[in-house]
């Protein structure tokens, strides 16, 4: 919690600006430009991001009264640019050796702004989640034993991911299939489940638990696994060594490894009763 304390208080209003969503939309891409470009951009180059970009658009930002009298007469992109960085969302550094302004993205920044991507576009987020993830990163700890707890961490990580991914599924079916009683006739209702249900839900998110790379292939590897580290005090001797180098006593590591197992072991068992769910709905 104390990191929040540490972002710029001008940051919180552009939530409440009427223009935020143009701001967002500027935001992501000047991060997906800024990541290309190894983490270094010009103020020229982010003002000619944002004006391509906006340039079939008619975009007004004058609703902010905040705006300095002097932006009222510089192109759209630069007062853009000028209010993103009075928000403390960029920040300038001179380079005085090249006579360059040079904008970058603050670390609490760039976190909201990969929020802003996954709400923008959920499927490419969820693309990329495959129980597969969780059984990759239980069979490397385990059998690497220069591994760290990273590893059972990001496993975590993956499965709470994997199981809200589930249950939005599931909230997703039960508004589809309320559409459906609302439909007049079965040529309605049959286009509908035909081109909503089975192309977006179906093939874009229920195939990503009913492909090669399916639960059920994985949920039982996984459960072995994960006892065999609790059973393996070599392993949990290795682990607590190399955390030791850092600081931590062995009880607090064979704690904390005791707990992530026990997470893992409930995400798999919540999992496994959404799953069921799913198919039965289904």
């Amino acid at each position: 919690m104390k990191e929040i304390y540490k972002i710029p208080q001008p940051f919180w209003s552009l939530f409440q600006s009427q223009n935020r969503y143009i701001y967002m939309e500027s935001l992501m891409l000047i991060y997906d430009e800024y990541l290309y470009n190894d983490y270094f951009l010009s103020k020229e180059t982010c003002i000619q991001i944002i004006a391509e970009h906006f340039s079939n658009r008619l975009v007004d930002i004058s609703a902010d009264d905040e705006e300095e009298e002097g932006d009222r007469f510089e192109p759209m992109a630069t007062r853009i640019l000028n209010r993103l960085l009075r928000f403390a969302w960029l920040k300038k550094v001179e380079d005085y050796s090249s006579f360059r302004t040079n904008i970058v993205i603050p670390d609490y920044s760039s976190r909201f702004i990969e929020v802003f991507k996954t709400l923008s576009d959920p499927e490419g987020e969820e693309s990329s989640l495959y129980i597969q993830n969780v059984y990759t990163n239980i069979y490397s700890f385990y059998h690497d034993k220069k591994a760290g707890i990273e590893l059972l961490k990001s496993a975590m990580i993956n499965t709470t991911r994997l199981n809200r991914s589930l249950q939005d599924l599931l909230h997703n079916m039960d508004r589809f299939f309320a559409t459906l009683l609302e439909k007049d006739n079965y040529e309605d209702l049959l286009k509908e489940h035909l081109t909503v249900y089975v192309e977006t839900i179906v093939n874009k998110k229920y195939s990503l638990l009913k492909t090669s790379d399916n639960f059920y292939i994985y949920k039982n590897d996984i459960k072995k696994l994960l006892r065999q580290i609790q059973e393996d005090e070599d392993r949990i001797g290795a682990l607590a060594a190399k955390e030791g180098a850092k600081g931590k006593a062995k009880e607090e590591v064979e704690r904390e490894v005791s707990e992530l197992i026990f997470g893992l072991e409930n995400g798999m068992m919540n999992m496994e009763r959404r799953i069921a769910r799913i198919d039965s709905e289904h």
